[in-house]
């Protein structure tokens, strides 16, 4: 039974700086950029890892409030 899959690509004899992309059309790895991705893909990546940031900062910036409320320091 054959693999699928990027190992069967591996096994096929095709190396990973010259095998075609089955799932990003056909696109070798030296037509797109050093991560792999596509622009679109880095720019939806972008978006969450932008919306994940703020999250965190938003949620430390309450906490260190709340904490500074509780015990306050340099006072």
């Amino acid at each position: 039974m054959p693999r699928h899959g990027v190992a069967s690509a591996y096994a096929a004899g095709f190396g990973a700086a010259t095998a075609k992309r089955p799932f990003q059309g056909g696109v070798t790895m030296s037509d797109s950029s050093i991560s792999g991705l596509t622009d679109e893909e880095a720019q939806e990546f972008h978006t969450f890892y932008m919306q994940g940031l703020v999250g965190f900062t938003a949620i430390a910036v309450i906490a260190h409030i709340l904490v500074w409320a509780w015990r306050p320091w340099f006072h």
